[in-house]
């Protein structure tokens, strides 16, 4: 199976500044997974409903990483404390 390629966008960068080191390993391991697949079974992974396009959740610990797919890109959005998360997916179009 071929591996998909994890691009930050600019928001996700900023996220990621914000967080201590150790915190941003723990995301980072949790976004290496998505590489070999971006479908994971289990609770790691939920599709966001309700939205035009496909928006995707990946439970990093106490943050929610925010992506979509785009061919063998995997775009990370923006990452989020779990508290924030709501407010993002109901601003998402």
């Amino acid at each position: 199976m071929d591996k998909f390629h994890i691009v930050l966008s600019p928001y996700a960068v900023k996220d990621l500044d914000g967080f201590s080191d150790i915190v941003c390993t723990r995301i980072a391991n949790s976004m290496k997974a998505l590489e070999e697949n971006p479908f994971p079974r289990g609770k790691q992974v939920r599709k966001i409903k309700g939205k035009r396009s496909d928006y995707y959740r990946l439970r990093a610990d106490k943050y929610r990483v925010f992506y979509m797919i785009e061919g063998k890109k995997i775009v990370i959005l923006k990452i989020l404390t779990k508290k924030d998360a709501e407010r993002f997916i109901n601003n998402l179009n």
